[in-house]
């Protein structure tokens, strides 16, 4: 192993995404989903994972790492860790470590595929700002309304469309009940995977047919729904469950539009109450120019909570919600609040990562944050500048 580039990820050998559209991508920090060598995209309507796993896109890629290059399509993680963060590379290492020496760097065609983060759709039940039509199905719907004449022409109207492909493929289930014996990793996000109810057919046939127990799932959840078939967890390996909080009380009822604050606290303590040595919890709080210079109450709160896990996602993509992407005012207001701030020194190493990820940033006049906000804001007869006055005023925001 010691012969391996210091920059390789495991990732390309053992992994796919399945994006809500029915693309594919290497992981799903990917820039690029993966193409055929004419140019054209995988879909999962017309070809299977292993199809796409054993791909010459793939291969090339593999090959790139091996190299000991860093291929452009993981640019996201090469920004995180130029900031000194743990980019979803190293994580991977961390998180899959017991099959990480198990992997067959060297076969040009391996037959390794064991962890696939599924997003399963764009069913969602609400419209978050940091969000699009891509994961959202009521966004989407949202998106339409903001156009004049055919709708169907509409980017937002395709997404609609193409974001249903789960519920119209059969052949892709078939694909992955034929994988269950060699997976040892399930992600389920979404969407909101909670809603998607044919996972929980995936996992019913798992458990009778005697894979759960070799395989652990992942699920990233807005929390605001509560499953009916949770029992079917403790047949697997591990579960963990993580809630996208971003933010508290009012600003996180905008942000995540169409939450309850209460209602969610109140599933979380649900949650938490099942918690046993098969079933965790985790708080992902993705980071971005809305709620990154309210971390201090984030963090007040976070400390209140008995998450077994906490992580500071960072967002890239909207990219005018990206905190890289902000205006010169609001830079300079949350690097001070965020360095002159007594955090627990649980959290401080990280917001120290996340200031330096906004001073690498190349900052932004603000337009497109502007422009997308108060859309929304009309639309959905809420202000940002009421509910988050201190960052809409440094990002230009006014009455």
């Amino acid at each position: 192993m010691s012969d391996l580039p210091e920059k390789i990820c495991m990732l390309p050998w053992i992994s796919i995404e399945t994006s809500p559209i029915g693309t594919t991508r290497p992981c799903c920090l990917a820039i690029d989903e993966i193409t055929k060598p004419d140019g054209d995209k995988y879909t999962l309507r017309d070809y299977t994972l292993e199809e796409i796993y054993s791909s010459v896109y793939m291969q090339k890629l593999r090959q790139e790492f091996l190299n000991g290059g860093q291929p452009a399509t993981c640019k996201r993680c090469w920004d995180e860790e130029a900031a000194g963060r743990t980019s979803k590379r190293m994580n991977s290492r961390l998180r899959l470590k017991d099959h990480y020496h198990k992997v067959d760097w060297y076969n040009q065609n391996p037959n390794q595929l064991w962890f696939v983060d599924l997003k399963l759709g764009n069913i969602c039940n609400l419209k978050c700002r940091i969000c699009g039509s891509w994961s959202s199905s009521k966004w989407a719907k949202e998106e339409m309304d903001y156009v004049e004449g055919d709708r169907t022409k509409h980017l937002a109207y395709q997404f609609l469309k193409d974001g249903a492909w789960p519920r119209e493929s059969p052949k892709f289930w078939d694909n992955l009940r034929q994988l269950l014996p060699n997976i040892k990793y399930f992600e389920f996000t979404g969407g909101e995977p909670f809603l998607i109810e044919q996972h929980f057919d995936l996992l019913r046939y798992a458990v009778e047919h005697g894979y759960s127990e070799n395989i652990e799932i992942h699920y990233n959840t807005n929390g605001t729904v509560m499953p009916k078939d949770i029992e079917l967890w403790t047949k697997f390996k591990h579960v963990e469950i993580a809630f996208s909080i971003d933010n508290v009380d009012k600003r996180f009822e905008l942000e995540r539009y169409g939450a309850d604050w209460f209602e969610v606290q109140s599933n979380i303590s649900k949650f938490n109450s099942m918690k046993s040595s098969k079933l965790s919890t985790q708080l992902c709080t993705t980071i971005n120019i809305q709620n990154v210079y309210y971390l201090p109450e984030i963090c007040d709160w976070i400390d209140t909570q008995s998450f077994d896990h906490i992580y500071f996602n960072m967002l890239h993509d909207p990219w005018h919600m990206n905190i890289g992407r902000m205006t010169t005012e609001a830079q300079k207001l949350v690097v001070d609040r965020l360095n002159s701030h007594r955090f627990n020194p649980k959290h401080k190493i990280e917001i120290m990562r996340i200031v330096k990820f906004i001073e690498n940033g190349q900052g932004s006049d603000g337009q497109e944050f502007l422009f997308r906000s108060r859309l929304a804001d009309e639309y959905r007869q809420q202000s940002f500048l009421i509910t988050h006055q201190e960052i809409a005023r440094a990002m230009g925001y006014e009455s």
